[in-house]
């Protein structure tokens, strides 16, 4: 399943969307940044150890990939399968 990264919201949210435009909610707090860019492939860098810039720096690279299309984790693809099963 194909998702697209969607964000920031007013309130910096970031979201997956599916084509029928539901959504996952990917990041709903500053910390949650390096959580959800590393579902879609981003990975801590190597030497940094300060948790302003590990989110700094999943919030740099979720800026540089929004409106991509991603393969959706399997968490997410779960997600969206319940909008499918609630039809």
């Amino acid at each position: 399943m194909q998702v697209t990264l969607m964000g920031p919201g007013e309130l910096g949210h970031w979201f997956l969307t599916d084509n029928d435009g539901d959504s996952f909610p990917l990041v709903e707090h500053h910390e949650d940044h390096p959580a959800g860019a590393s579902m879609l492939g981003w990975f801590t860098p190597k030497g940094i150890t300060d948790e302003e810039e590990i989110i700094q720096d999943a919030l740099g690279w979720l800026m540089d990939h929004t409106g991509e299309d991603f393969d959706a984790p399997a968490q997410v693809t779960d997600f969206f399968r319940e909008f499918e099963d609630e039809e």
